[in-house]
C-alpha cells in the first residue's frame, strides 16, 4: 500500500468512526433528553442553567428581562433549550466514551481490530 492509499485509508476510517459517534450520540441524546427533563440523569436542567458562562449567563439575563418587560418567552425558551441541547450533548458524548472503553476492555486486541474493521463497513 502506498502512502498515498494509507493516508487515504486512515482517514476514511477516521471519517466512518467520527460518523458512528455522531450517530451514537444523537440517538443517545434523542433516548435521554426525557430524563434530562425530568431531572433523572446525573444533572437536570436547573444545574445546566447554573453552570452557564459568561456569554450565555449575559444572554441569560437578557431573556428573563425580555420576558419580565414585555412578556415575550421566545428568547428565553430558546437560551434554554440551547444549553439543554448542549448539556445533554456533553453528557452523551461522555457515554460514548465510556462506551467504547467497555468495548475495547471487553474484547481481545484481536476481536477489538475486528470490531473497529466492520464498524468502518458499516459507517461506510
Amino acid at each position: 500500500m502506498t502512502r498515498d492509499n494509507e493516508m487515504l485509508a486512515l482517514l476514511e476510517s477516521r471519517e466512518a468512526e467520527a460518523n458512528a459517534e455522531a450517530e451514537w450520540v444523537a440517538e443517545w441524546c434523542e433516548e435521554n433528553l426525557p430524563l434530562l427533563q425530568a431531572g433523572q440523569l446525573e444533572t437536570d436542567p436547573a444545574t445546566l442553567l447554573g453552570e452557564l458562562n459568561a456569554d450565555l449567563h449575559c444572554q441569560y439575563n437578557q431573556a428573563i428581562y425580555l420576558l419580565m418587560v414585555s412578556g415575550d418567552k421566545v428568547p428565553l425558551t430558546r437560551l434554554i433549550q440551547q444549553v439543554l441541547d448542549a448539556g445533554l450533548n456533553t453528557l452523551a458524548k461522555q457515554a460514548w466514551n465510556d462506551h467504547v472503553a467497555q468495548l475495547h476492555d471487553a474484547m481481545s486486541e484481536e476481536q477489538w481490530e475486528q470490531y473497529q474493521l466492520n464498524h468502518q463497513r458499516t459507517a461506510a
